[in-house]
């Protein structure tokens, strides 16, 4: 049985309702866009497609590897984006604020841990984003996006102290997920710990 295989970061339930409150003011101005559903917002790491329960498990255990010795980013959201660019995207996103070199250098360890255990080498480098929307051909009123302002205030700053390898299942009513394996990250050692205001 194929096995339609990512890995991620999830996200703190309060970023879920901030974005979630983001989605419904944007679909509010914008037409013809897929929103994600609160439940499934996640980092992206790798994506990996079909495998079957075999190669999930290896993802699994190259995600322990790469992880080892990492401990969790404090990271805090940032703006709206768009892929490839905000005046024509196909992708609408939220970005992050701080602790993208944490994410970027994690995001690394744990690909080339995968690209060692075998598998295909990523399509694309990892680039932190948390994924609001797929934009379908003919939307309309995305000059909306030029003069949104994010609702105040942002949720706080927190550690992203989980990874984890996702079964994804598609469905007409949106991607259901599934945890196949989940790695823990333990937060910075005492004094290495940023607070959230300097994050």
């Amino acid at each position: 049985m194929a096995i339609r295989t990512f890995v991620a970061l999830p996200i703190p339930a309060d970023w879920e309702e901030y974005l979630a409150g983001i989605e419904r003011a944007l679909s509010g101005l914008i037409h013809g866009v897929s929103w994600t559903r609160p439940g499934n917002l996640h980092m992206t790491v790798r994506f990996l497609g079909d495998l079957g329960e075999s190669g999930a498990a290896r993802v699994g255990d190259a995600v322990a590897r790469g992880s080892a010795g990492e401990t969790a980013p404090l990271v805090s959201l940032g703006g709206i984006g768009g892929f490839p660019s905000l005046d024509r995207p196909r992708v609408l996103w939220a970005g992050i604020a701080s602790g993208e070199l944490e994410l970027l250098a994690l995001g690394r360890r744990v690909n080339a841990a995968i690209d060692a255990a075998g598998f295909d080498r990523a399509d694309r480098p990892f680039r932190p984003h948390l994924t609001l929307g797929r934009v379908r051909e003919g939307a309309r009123g995305l000059e909306a996006l030029r003069g949104y302002t994010l609702p105040a205030p942002p949720p706080p700053a927190a550690f992203l102290d989980r990874i984890v390898v996702m079964k994804s299942d598609l469905d007409p009513s949106g991607a259901r997920y599934t945890a196949l394996r989940e790695v823990r990250l333990p937060p910075p050692r005492r004094g290495e710990d940023p607070s959230p205001g300097e994050a």
